[in-house]
């Protein structure tokens, strides 16, 4: 007996992958690779610029500013923001011994307020800052959208 009689359908379906795994190469060096436009890459604070950019149809001074603000915002923030996150941890450690120190625990706790009132002042000066680029449009727009983010209802508006 022939081998191609024995095993025909293996024959084919080895043929048919042939062809088609020679197709794919071919089709890879004829056809050019489509790409996207070269877009450099944002930073989240950037981003975040881009976007107060967008929605509020801020002009190339505007937006250069609000840049700025915004990383002002960022180097004040996060090293108060990394302190809340140590606080609310060690929090959790004394919470998690066999006799929890309510002292410590108050301590933390009043130490974690002023932390968080510190970046609720930071979110304030950020407010102003970014409010006093904006006209007076855009400053409703940026109201709307601080609503947005503090999840606050729009009372008599």
């Amino acid at each position: 007996m022939n081998f191609f009689d024995k095993n025909r359908l293996i024959f084919w379906v080895l043929t048919v992958l042939v062809v088609v795994n020679i197709s794919a190469l071919v089709s890879f060096f004829i056809y050019p690779k489509t790409q996207e436009p070269n877009r450099p890459c944002c930073s989240p604070e950037e981003q975040q610029c881009n976007a107060f950019r967008d929605e509020l149809n801020l002009s190339e001074n505007q937006t250069l500013q609000v840049g700025e603000i915004n990383r002002n915002y960022k180097s004040a923030a996060e090293p108060i923001s990394m302190a809340i996150k140590q606080v609310r941890a060690d929090i959790i450690t004394e919470l998690e011994q066999a006799r929890p120190d309510t002292v410590q625990i108050d301590s933390l706790v009043n130490r974690l307020s002023g932390l968080q009132t510190n970046i609720q002042k930071e979110n304030i000066k950020q407010y102003q800052a970014l409010k006093q680029v904006c006209t007076t449009e855009q400053a409703h727009k940026l109201s709307a959208l601080f609503r947005d983010l503090y999840r606050c209802p729009m009372k008599n508006r």
